[in-house]
């Protein structure tokens, strides 16, 4: 009667393994606001500065910018340098307003994103740009439209992989009821009457809480134009669309501009002023308060008119004085969420195993998720250990040690790594195979001989 040896050697876990999300006092907020990707280099800088690590960066995607190799390599220098997107989609401009959104872009978004390897777990997806502007939905602001197109955004992206994260657009809250812009309660009212809950569905609220009127506004201020204007969409959203749950905040757009000699028949405020403001804002607002998940101001980079005077760099790439007062403010360091995957390539066993060894292998495997093997201390794959001291990035293979025991009764050894399928190998009994006078072929004989005892 055959005898078979089934021995676990180690169980992986492809799905469950990822590195804990922190509390949210304990991730890096400071973030940037970006308009091209190459721009991601000098943005790491800024966030992950002082002590930072994994901070933001919201950038826009126009529908004419659909190319998977640029943004697949943006999302890879994302994952390198430590950077969690904030993607806000666009469409493209016509004369002087961007194109209205069409229903049937949803799913055009959907199989262009879903293609790409994202450097985190949360997929952040912001969608569209203050509807309630005319210029910003074809010339004409529609509350039910941009509600229809929210809500078929949510339910296609959420149904296709759960960690799609939607955020709504960024709303203007300083415009009024006129004939270029619609007030933002009036058009939130808007929107829930045509699809009841919508607020309630999404992951996440995008806020645009400037200093207004104006952008001169301090840090001491509250309500709907202030740099605290995300509370105020917080209290409305639970006071009169009854969005019980708490949605963390994104404030993707904020910031002062500076007055200076280009400028200076604007009221803004000087340099010092703006810099005490915004530290403050920082320091006794934002990051003291456990909904903001990340602020980013704009703009990183737009030396030229009409965003001259909220650009961080000049036309030369110099930093300005905010950009230079918030690199050397304090940052946290963590990790977030990162899928963790990876497929078999092969494995190297021997024919035969004596009974009571050892044998130390090798395995390859292809790294297919998100993180970057080898870049923590503790090991990525429990159990394993990887030869090279080289950081294996996604695309990538490494080899992995393993030992394995063959136990002592003779039979067939079988052994699992985590679902792919078992490995077998025959053991045998040492006798067996330290007879030197046996050929090869007269061992085997034995073992099969042995196995149908």
């Amino acid at each position: 009667m055959k005898k078979v040896l089934i021995i676990l050697l180690f169980i992986l876990s492809l799905f469950k393994f990822c590195r804990p999300i922190l509390a949210q006092d304990n991730i890096n907020k400071y973030g940037i606001h970006i308009l091209v990707v190459d721009e991601v280099y000098q943005a790491a800088k800024l966030v992950n500065s002082s002590g930072g690590d994994w901070g933001w960066v919201t950038i826009v995607i126009r529908d004419d910018q659909m190319e998977k190799d640029i943004i697949q390599k943006f999302f890879d220098v994302c994952r390198e340098l430590h950077l969690i997107p904030l993607i806000r989609i666009a469409t493209h401009m016509e004369k002087d307003y961007w194109a209205k959104p069409m229903m049937e872009d949803v799913d055009k978004w959907l199989n262009f994103f879903n293609n790409l390897n994202w450097p985190v777990q949360n997929r952040y997806l912001i969608i569209y740009n203050e509807p309630n502007q005319n210029k910003e939905w074809g010339g004409q602001a529609n509350p039910i439209e941009y509600a229809q197109l929210l809500a078929k955004f949510i339910s296609q992206f959420k149904s296709k992989n759960s960690h799609y994260q939607i955020l709504n657009s960024g709303f203007d809250l300083a415009a009024p009821n006129s004939k270029t812009t619609i007030e933002a309660i009036r058009f939130w009212q808007e929107m829930e009457k045509f699809s009841p809950g919508i607020f309630e569905k999404l992951d996440g609220w995008a806020s645009h809480s400037y200093p207004n009127h104006g952008f001169v506004g301090t840090p001491y201020q509250s309500g709907r134009t202030s740099v605290k204007g995300y509370q105020w969409e917080q209290t409305i959203l639970k006071k009169y669309f009854k969005v019980d749950k708490k949605l963390p905040v994104f404030i993707t757009e904020t910031g002062w501009p500076i007055r200076n000699e280009k400028n200076k028949n604007q009221k803004f405020l000087n340099e010092k002023t703006v810099l005490n403001y915004l530290k403050s804002a920082y320091e006794y607002i934002w990051l003291k308060d456990d909904l903001v998940m990340a602020v980013t101001p704009f703009v990183l980079s737009y030396p030229e008119p009409p965003f001259a005077e909220f650009s961080w760099l000049d036309k030369q790439g110099s930093p300005s004085a905010e950009y230079q007062m918030v690199e050397n403010l304090a940052k946290t360091s963590w990790w977030p969420k990162q899928e963790f995957k990876y497929e078999f390539k092969k494995i190297f066993l021997p024919p035969f195993l004596p009974t009571d060894s050892t044998y130390s292998g090798k395995l390859t495997l292809k790294n297919t998720g998100q993180s970057i093997w080898g870049e923590q201390e503790s090991s990525d794959i429990p159990d394993l250990e990887m030869v090279t001291d080289k950081k294996i990035k996604p695309g990538e293979s490494a080899e992995f040690k393993f030992d394995l025991y063959s136990g002592t009764i003779s039979g067939q050894l079988s052994f699992s790594l985590a679902d792919l399928p078992a490995f077998k190998i025959w053991v045998l009994p040492s006798s067996v195979i330290t007879k030197v006078e046996f050929s090869l072929w007269q061992k085997l004989a034995s073992i099969f001989k042995n196995l149908l005892k």
